[in-house]
């Protein structure tokens, strides 16, 4: 594909092995086709200091996107380039509902690179280790929130629950919410409320326009729903093996391989 100029790729589920390693296989085809003009960005529901150890493992010349593309990050600058906050309002309205309807849930809010909960658990541990990054512990989320909303507006609320449950919870959110939010899952456990206007595809489409790259340029690889947006957007728009069954009908092309391996197998289809 002599015409595709840039690869944007999920991490979690997509980019990164069970073991969240990027194999060194696909590291070395990375840089390949770096070296050949190929730009290549990743697009996470993570935030920025959660995604730097693979910027660098991948020597990445070109911005991120963070926070389900609620951010849109130049490493290279260490500037923000693109920040969509969600409304103080919404925030207020989850917080409240979720505290009135006694939903058991771990709950999260992020602020640009910081993180506040308070709901510490085993899970927000393994969390934290996955992403690589401390949360903030504090004794009531709701109130640390409206203290500062006089100079900080969240990124991201992230909720974490039992699978089975998140669906249910989520179409309550849309209910609640509205258009007044774009409400968003990275994996059966999560959901992430953004603002209404923040995803993956408006982000790379931002990004690509910035690059001066045609929509039929780029090439978006994920694994979830959080992912559709850029699949559905991108020129080519790829699904790895393990992405669910009912979202396969998205995209242009859909991996054997699972993962990193199906990464690969993307990239080797489409730069033979």
């Amino acid at each position: 594909m002599k015409n595709k100029r840039l690869v944007a790729f999920d991490l979690d589920g997509t980019l990164l092995d069970e073991h969240r390693r990027i194999p060194a296989m696909l590291v070395q085809r990375i840089q390949e086709l770096q070296s050949l003009g190929i730009l290549f960005t990743i697009a996470t529901g993570r935030m920025y200091p959660a995604a730097t150890r693979y910027i660098e493992q991948l020597r990445l010349h070109v911005p991120i996107i963070t926070c389900n593309g609620a951010m849109i990050r130049d490493h290279r600058q260490d500037q923000v380039m693109h920040h969509q906050v969600l409304d103080q309002g919404q925030t207020d309205k989850v917080l409240q509902w979720l505290r009135e309807k006694g939903h058991r849930v771990l709950r999260y809010s992020f602020y640009g690179d910081d993180v506040f909960t308070d709901t510490p658990h085993e899970q927000t541990t393994r969390y934290e280790e996955g992403l690589g990054v401390t949360f903030m512990s504090v004794p009531d989320l709701e109130l640390q929130v409206q203290q500062l909303a006089k100079h900080r507006h969240p990124t991201m609320l992230v909720l974490m629950l039992e699978a089975g449950v998140a669906q249910a919870l989520s179409e309550e959110l849309m209910s609640l919410l509205g258009s007044s939010a774009c409400i968003t899952s990275s994996n059966d456990y999560f959901i992430e409320i953004l603002h209404p206007e923040a995803s993956k595809g408006e982000a790379l489409a931002c990004l690509a326009a910035k690059l001066g790259i045609d929509q039929e340029q780029v090439i978006a690889i994920g694994d979830n729903r959080n992912d559709l947006s850029m699949i559905r957007w991108a020129g080519t728009g790829v699904l790895v093996g393990n992405a669910p069954p009912a979202i396969h009908h998205e995209a242009n092309l859909i991996t054997q391989g699972h993962r990193s391996y199906g990464v690969l197998e993307a990239l080797e289809k489409l730069f033979p």
